[in-house]
């Protein structure tokens, strides 16, 4: 009794000091450009319509920090992108003495970064993103943005701290540009002791055995199969061990030659096999399941994307994955244009048209390097069905059912405070965000989601996974993200049971595109009937019917007289109803 007494005393003391470190504890601030976590975080609102020509016109300005980073959240009234085309500064004291570097509405700025030109100085030395630590979201187009900057960086190799008490100025270098505080002095800041809430949390194993894990990774040109990259590709997958993986920017190489590569890093177990398809110039699905149909979604000079539809186990319905990959960069015409066509895919793939027409409540899935460095818009038209150009790919419409738009799996990066997908210290540009898992929630539960950035990750997770410090980047510019779903939608719903294992029911082979056996143990000698029938569980065909004798049976069955897609096998005895699915492909 003694010991529950002192146990219980422990516990209760452990729980207050628990609640107390989260009762003073900040909210997690993340630069992931949803701006939710900001809300306890008020500093500073600049006089509005006080702006320029440029049409910045500074708002609400925040600012908030953890122990490695300063984090700052600004409007700027009116729609640009943050790293190009415009002349938006941050002006910082970082040692709050006037007297100390440039001198600025009445403070020493020792730090100075203009977005547009994707460069700054301190003190005199040109500056880039990595001597920093600057992050920003989001990478398209808004008129607020979130910004990062290490607390401790290092300028030519020399450490520099920012000071407990900072300032701040906000400033359009342009012509008569907006500053922000309009008041000399700058906005004073100082650093908050609290701790901060945790990360977003994440696992590398699935939340449950029977979830869908899904990868998209861009290998940045053919890098797959690069000799120096192969260990570092090798860990990151057998790390994550994925059932379906879109690969982008594979041009070189086709896509039975990345299963068999996939193969030789996760081989097959008994009854697996890696499935692949692909269409140019360089999207391919590689599944665990099979691929019954896949398309080529036509692009915007010569590119192009990929529809695949994927017969997942149990599913009532088989999933359309599109896995993309929109033109990069400037080029914002072709790429709205691109996502245009991809959803105009996926209308007619919804309304029973196209190459790959689907049943009502299948799965949607959009994965792959979207490329979205410009208009806003392009985000919007995946996520709700908002087409662009309505003359030439047809009228807007709801992506999932019930009038719903696709949801976005969000994908914090391992480790630190971001959700950037895309990282390269030599680019003129900072990290972002490029690469999406987009899904309809009517049918699919998101239970997991990541970035994997090794280097964010501990020692002790690294050798946890059997991962090192510079896997990802070794690997690609790209870093693999990756998402656990549960489908809502099960076979068993609408037709029962599959239970298969009592009489060892076997279809061999699975899929099927021709002669196929039927297996199964009879228990006694009776009389059975086995039937084709739909996934709304209507009757195909009948196999067999009449009286088989106890023991083992092969029931030979044409798959190839039946259109490509998903069965279910019925098998009936006096005893008992068995189940079993059936893919039939082409």
């Amino acid at each position: 009794m003694t010991f529950k007494i002192t146990a219980l005393k422990h516990l209760l003391v452990q729980s207050i000091l628990f609640f107390s470190i989260y009762v003073n504890a900040q909210s997690r601030i993340l630069i992931d450009g949803l701006y939710d976590d900001w809300v306890d975080y008020p500093l500073y609102t600049d006089t509005s319509n006080d702006g320029g020509s440029s049409g910045i016109d500074f708002g609400k300005i925040q600012v908030s920090n953890d122990h490695e980073f300063i984090f700052f959240y600004v409007e700027v009234g009116t729609n640009i992108n943050l790293q190009d085309l415009n002349d938006v500064a941050i002006y910082l004291d970082i040692d709050n003495k006037a007297s100390t570097g440039v001198s600025t509405s009445g403070i020493g700025a020792d730090l100075i970064y203009t977005f547009g030109d994707r460069s700054g100085n301190y003190n005199g030395s040109i500056i880039r993103h990595a001597d920093i630590g600057l992050i920003t979201a989001p990478t398209i187009t808004s008129d607020r943005f979130e910004i990062a900057i290490k607390r401790t960086f290092s300028p030519n190799g020399n450490n520099v701290s920012i000071g407990n008490s900072i300032r701040i100025i906000f400033k359009d270098n342009s012509s008569n540009g907006d500053i922000a505080p309009s008041t000399n002095g700058g906005i004073t800041y100082t650093m908050s002791e609290e701790q901060q809430l945790p990360l977003p949390s994440y696992s590398f194993d699935k939340p449950a055995n029977s979830d869908l894990r899904i990868i998209s990774y861009n290998v940045e040109r053919d890098g797959f199969f690069a000799s120096n990259r192969e260990s570092s590709y090798k860990r990151i997958l057998q790390a994550v061990q994925p059932d379906i993986i879109g690969f982008q920017e594979i041009y070189d190489n086709t896509s039975k030659q990345i299963a068999d590569r996939v193969e030789s890093m996760l081989p097959s177990g008994s009854g697996e096999q890696w499935y692949y398809a692909g269409a140019e110039p360089d999207c391919h699905a590689i599944s665990r399941y099979p691929i019954l149909k896949s398309s080529k979604i036509e692009g915007s000079g010569g590119s192009g994307n990929g529809a695949f539809l994927i017969n997942i186990p149990d599913s009532e319905n088989d999933m359309l994955l599109v896995v993309a990959h929109p033109p990069c960069c400037t080029n914002n015409t072709g790429r709205q244009i691109e996502v245009d066509l991809i959803m105009k895919f996926i209308r007619d793939a919804k309304d029973g048209k196209g190459p790959i027409p689907i049943e009502e409540g299948s799965p949607i899935m959009i994965v792959g390097d979207m490329n979205f460095v410009g208009d806003a818009a392009q985000l919007k038209t995946l996520l709700t069905g908002d087409i662009a150009n309505e003359t030439s790919y047809g009228p807007d419409f709801s992506p999932d059912r019930n009038g719903s738009n696709l949801l976005d799996s969000k994908l914090p990066t391992t480790g630190l405070p971001f959700s950037y997908t895309w990282y390269s210290e030599s680019s003129s540009f900072s990290p972002g965000k490029l690469d999406y898992i987009l899904y309809s929630g009517s049918n699919l539960t998101l239970n997991n989601a990541y970035t994997l950035f090794t280097p964010g990750l501990s020692q002790e997770n690294l050798n946890a996974n059997r991962l090192q410090s510079n896997d990802v980047l070794i690997a690609s510019d790209h870093l693999p993200v990756i998402a656990d779903f549960t489908l809502k939608n099960k076979a068993v719903n609408s037709i029962g049971k599959l239970d298969d294992i009592l009489i060892g029911l076997h279809i061999t082979p699975n899929p099927s595109y021709g002669t196929t056996n039927i297996t199964f143990n009879n228990p006694k000698n009776t009389i059975v009937s086995i039937q084709l029938i739909n996934l709304n569980g209507k009757s195909i065909s009948t196999i067999y019917d009449g009286r088989l004798t106890s023991g083992e049976q092969v029931i030979p069955l044409d798959a190839a007289v039946y259109p490509a897609g998903s069965y279910i096998l019925k098998l009936v005895t006096p005893d008992a109803i068995y189940y079993k699915k059936i893919s039939v492909i082409h």
